[in-house]
């Protein structure tokens, strides 16, 4: 990346399992867009259309539990067959499990949602429910995790001198900075 270059914004993931209001989304993800955030959200339950229009998101996404990709017609029929059993018990799983299980489960099979959670700088939690799947998902990218829009707001205000500062100067290693390991 060239110095003149403007370093690519924040990218912030709101996790929601519980429908959201329109009322709880409106004013923080407006803050989140003022310090530059880029911000998706990944809903269990989409609300009605009206409640997401209009609110500065980048995009949404619906947690539902897929077919895998893998099971494409270019593999062999013996892969195809256990994609699908595999797909049928992790069914059967979500009859008996939490809202919050079904969304991490949802999460992690969808190649598109994992493309957004791997590129994502922070995670927040929109609710309770939604605090087990967002730390499942932090523990696997090592992504700071937040419940609720205000935890990150605070983050992102701490956060602000550190990465203007970082994108001043290149990272060093713990060598390169005099931090080497004597045996």
């Amino acid at each position: 990346m060239s110095p003149d270059a403007a370093p690519r914004p924040l990218r912030v993931v709101l996790v929601g399992v519980v429908v959201p209001t329109r009322t709880a989304l409106e004013i923080p993800v407006a803050a989140l867009v003022a310090r530059g955030a880029e911000v998706l959200a990944l809903l269990h339950t989409l609300p009605e259309a009206r409640v997401l229009t209009g609110l500065g998101l980048h995009g949404h996404r619906r947690l539902v539990l897929t077919r895998s990709s893998r099971a494409a017609a270019t593999r062999s029929p013996v892969r195809r067959a256990v994609d699908a059993v595999s797909y049928r018990v992790l069914r059967l799983l979500d009859r008996r499990s939490s809202a919050a299980v079904r969304a991490f489960r949802a999460a992690r099979r969808d190649p598109q949602t994992r493309a957004i959670l791997r590129d994502a700088d922070v995670l927040v939690a929109l609710d309770r429910v939604a605090v087990y799947p967002v730390w499942r998902l932090a523990r696997v990218g090592r992504t700071p995790a937040f419940y609720g829009i205000p935890a990150a707001l605070r983050h992102l205000d701490d956060a602000a001198p550190a990465r203007r500062h970082g994108a001043q100067e290149r990272r060093t290693t713990g060598h390169a900075a005099g931090q080497g390991v004597s045996g």
